[in-house]
C-alpha cells in the first residue's frame, strides 16, 4: 500500500521525465527492460495511470500541466480509497457479534495493524501532495475537482499519520527461539568424534566421556534458548538497548549444553543443560563532542571483536547456528568510545571480561588465549588451564585507503587475576591487516604479535608472531580463486580464532599454503572447495605442540551445495585432515598417522522468512587421536536438527 502511494508521488513530481517503456498486456511502448518498467505497471494496475487514448504511454514527450494535474487527482483518489478503506474496516470491528469468532477476528485486527503501520512516515509525502494542489489548482478545478475539498482531506489525514507515528511504544521488542537436538551413535564399538571435538553415540549413565557405546535413543540431548531484546524507541537523547536469554544452551558442568560461548568443551558428549537466565548485552549509547571532537559512547555490557589472529571468539558450535554464539564478539562489562577522523575511526573499547555470571554461575565468555591442543594443553592433550582474562583495555584503528583499501591497526592489553601460565600474568597483542583491492583482485596482509608478561616484566617475546598473505580473484558471478601462505609461531597465544586443523583450534607453530575456491553452475547448484598443507615451523618446540619441521599436515574440504526452491536446499560436505611424522610429546603414545574425516550430509527448509528448520547427519571416522586419548578409534554419526524462529 504504502509502495503503491510512493510511485504515484513519484510519477506526479517526475511524470515528464520518464522515459518510454512497457509490454503488450501495459502499456505497448513500454519494454520490459526499462528501469521504470515495473513501477509503471503498478501504477497502471492501480488505475493511477491510464495512457493515451490509443492506448501508448509516451513517455519521451514532456508532460503538460493538465496531464500532471490528471495524475496528481488519481494519486489523491487512490489514496482517499485507503484511508476510506481503512474506516471501514474500523467499522466492521466495531459491529456487534464480532467475537462469537475469534480467530477472523485477529485476522482482520492483524491485517488492519499492517496497514495502519504502512501508513507511517507519510507526512512529508501528504504535504507534497498538498502543495502540489496548490501549484495546479487550476488545472485540477477544469477538470471538475472540488480542490479545497481535496486540500481538506490531505490536511485531516496529515493530522492522523501524526497521531500514529507519535503512538509507537515507548519499548521496541524483538528475539529470537531456538531448539536443537542432537543424537550421537557409535559403531564398531567405538564413538564418533564431531568437529568440535565432542564424544558422540555415549550411553547416558554417569559422567560423559569415550567408551560407552550407544545409539541414537540412547544418545540424545535437547537445548533451547529464547532472547528477548528490549530497545528505547526515542529518536532523540541516549539510545538504550539489552538482551535477556532464558535456556539450557549455557553451561558451566562439562559435557552439559554447549559450555560456555568461549570455551572449549572437547572430550565430553552432549547433555542437557540446567535452565538458566543470562544478560548477553546491555547498554546506553549516546553522541557527543569531546575538546570540538565529535565521538560516540557505548557503556555498559558491550560486544567487540578485531581481527581473527588479534580479538575474536571461537566459533566453537558447528552445529548450531546463531548469531549470539557466532559473531565472534567478547562481550564485557565496560565501554567503547568512537572518535571519527574524517574517514578515519579509532575505537577505545576495555571492561571487564571475567566474573559476568549467568544466574547458575557460568561464567558467559571469558576471553581464552592459546592454541587447544597446543602450548597450554593439559595432560593427555585433553584441553587444560588456558590463561583466562580477567579485565582488557584496547585501542582499534581504521583507516580507509581511497575506495580500494583499508588498513585496520589494534593493540591490546590483556590481564589475568593470577600468574597461571608459564609465570605470566598479562599478555600484550598488537598487529594489524591490510587489505586493497585491484578490480576483481582482492590482496590482503595480516600481522600480529602476543607478548607474555608477569607485571611488566616479559616472560616471552620470542617466537610469538603470526603472519598471513592472501590473493583472491573473482572472475565473474560464478567462479572465483583465492591463495594464501601463513606463519604462526608457537608461543603466539592471542585470544583469536584463525583456524582449525582436525580438532586442533588456533593451531600453533605451523606454516604452510592454503588454496580455495568456487564455482556456480547456475543459480541453484554451487560447489566450494578448499585445501591446506602446513609443515611444523621448528622443532624446539616438538615436545608442547606435537609439530617439528618434519611434520606435514594435509587439509581438505569440499561442500556441494543445491538449491532445490526458495524455501528448500540440500548439501553435501567432506573434510578430511592428516597429520605425518608427529613430535614425540611426553606423555603421550602415537600409533601412526592421525587422520580426521566427516561426511555431512544436509537438510534446510525456510518454512517463512522468519523461521528456518535445518537437519543434518555427519559421519565422522577419526583415526589415531592424539589430542584427546593415546591412539584412539573413533567412528559413529551425528544427528542434530535445529529450529530457528526469530519475532
Amino acid at each position: 500500500m504504502k509502495r503503491t502511494f510512493k510511485y504515484a508521488l513519484a510519477t506526479v513530481l517526475g511524470a515528464a521525465i520518464v522515459a518510454p517503456a512497457f509490454a503488450q498486456d501495459n502499456f505497448p511502448d513500454v519494454p520490459e527492460n526499462h528501469w521504470a518498467f515495473e513501477a509503471l505497471a503498478k501504477l497502471k494496475a492501480a488505475g493511477i495511470l491510464v495512457g493515451y487514448p490509443d492506448g501508448l504511454y509516451r513517455g519521451g514527450r514532456p508532460a503538460s500541466r493538465y496531464e500532471l494535474a490528471v495524475a496528481l487527482h488519481a494519486a489523491y483518489q487512490n489514496l482517499k480509497n485507503i484511508t476510506d478503506g481503512l474506516q471501514s474496516q474500523i467499522n466492521d470491528l466495531k459491529r456487534p457479534g464480532q467475537a462469537t469468532d475469534l480467530q477472523p477476528l485477529m485476522d482482520r485486527i492483524t491485517a488492519l495493524e499492517n496497514q495502519v503501520n504502512a501508513m507511517k512516515g507519510w507526512g512529508d509525502d501528504i504535504a507534497n501532495l498538498k502543495r502540489m494542489a496548490d501549484t495546479f489548482q487550476k488545472e485540477l478545478q477544469s477538470l471538475g475537482v472540488d480542490v479545497e475539498a481535496m486540500k481538506r482531506d490531505l490536511g485531516d489525514l496529515a493530522d492522523r499519520v501524526a497521531k500514529l507515528e507519535a503512538r509507537k511504544p515507548a519499548v521496541d521488542i524483538t528475539g529470537d527461539v531456538n531448539m536443537w537436538m542432537g543424537a550421537g551413535t557409535s559403531q564398531s564399538g567405538n564413538n564418533g568424534l564431531d568437529m568440535d571435538g565432542r564424544i558422540n553415540g555415549i550411553r547416558p549413565a554417569g559422567a560423559p566421556g569415550p567408551g560407552r557405546v550407544a545409539g541414537l535413543p540412547r544418545d540424545v540431548s535437547f537445548l533451547h534458548e529464547v532472547a528477548l531484546t528490549l530497545a528505547g524507541t526515542k529518536d532523540t537523547g541516549p539510545k538504550w538497548k539489552g538482551t535477556v536469554v532464558i535456556g539450557n544452551m549455557l553451561s558451566g558442568a562439562a559435557g552439559t549444553g554447549f559450555g560456555t560461548q568461549s570455551m572449549s568443551a572437547q572430550g565430553f558428549g552432549y547433555r542437557d543443560g540446567a535452565e538458566d537466565i543470562y544478560i548477553q548485552d546491555f547498554s546506553v549509547k549516546f553522541d557527543t563532542s569531546l575538546a570540538g571532537l565529535g565521538f560516540n559512547a557505548d557503556l555498559g555490557r558491550v560486544g567487540y571483536k578485531v581481527s581473527p589472529y588479534i580479538f575474536q571468539r571461537l566459533d566453537k558450535t558447528s552445529y548450531m547456528t546463531n548469531d549470539r554464539w557466532d559473531n565472534g564478539m567478547y562481550y564485557f562489562d565496560g565501554g567503547i568510545l568512537g572518535f571519527n577522523f574524517g574517514a578515519a575511526r579509532l575505537d577505545i573499547f576495555g571492561g571487564r571480561n571475567g566474573n559476568r555470571f549467568s544466574v547458575n554461575s557460568t561464567d558467559i565468555n571469558e576471553p581464552v588465549s592459546g592454541p587447544i591442543g597446543g602450548m597450554f594443553s593439559g595432560p593427555g592433550g585433553a584441553p587444560g588451564p588456558q590463561m583466562p582474562v580477567d579485565r582488557h583495555v584496547g585501542a582499534n584503528l581504521n583507516i580507509p585507503l581511497t575506495t580500494a583499501g583499508n588498513l585496520n591497526l589494534a593493540y591490546l592489553f590483556l590481564a589475568s587475576p593470577d600468574a597461571v601460565v608459564a609465570g605470566g600474568n598479562r599478555i600484550n597483542v598488537y598487529g594489524g591487516t591490510l587489505d586493497w583491492g585491484m578490480g576483481d583482485i582482492k590482496l590482503q596482509g595480516a600481522f600480529a604479535q602476543s607478548d607474555l608478561l608477569r607485571g611488566n616484566s616479559a616472560v616471552n617475546n620470542s617466537d610469538n608472531r603470526s603472519w598471513q598473505v592472501k590473493a583472491g580473484w573473482e572472475g565473474s558471478d560464478r567462479f572465483g580463486l583465492w591463495g594464501a601462505y601463513r606463519e604462526v609461531e608457537a608461543n603466539f597465544i592471542a585470544p583469536g580464532d584463525w583456524g582449525r586443523l582436525g580438532i586442533i583450534r588456533n593451531p600453533a607453530n605451523i606454516r604452510g599454503f592454503q588454496v580455495g575456491g568456487h564455482f556456480n553452475f547456475s543459480d541453484a547448484l554451487k560447489l566450494e572447495a578448499s585445501g591446506e598443507f602446513d609443515k611444523g615451523k621448528s622443532s624446539d618446540f616438538g615436545a608442547t605442540t606435537g609439530f617439528n619441521t618434519d611434520t606435514n599436515i594435509n587439509k581438505f574440504s569440499v561442500g556441494l551445495g543445491y538449491k532445490v526452491n526458495p524455501n528448500l536446499d540440500l548439501s553435501l560436505g567432506y573434510e578430511n585432515t592428516e597429520f605425518r611424522d608427529l613430535a614425540a610429546i611426553p606423555g603421550r603414545s602415537l600409533l601412526g598417522n592421525p587422520r580426521y574425516t566427516w561426511t555431512t550430509f544436509g537438510l534446510g527448509y525456510g518454512l517463512s522468512d522468519a523461521a528456518r528448520l535445518t537437519f543434518q547427519y555427519q559421519i565422522s571416522d577419526v583415526k589415531n587421536e592424539f589430542v584427546l586419548t593415546n591412539g584412539a578409534r573413533f567412528q559413529g554419526g551425528f544427528l542434530t536438527t535445529q529450529l530457528s524462529l526469530k519475532f
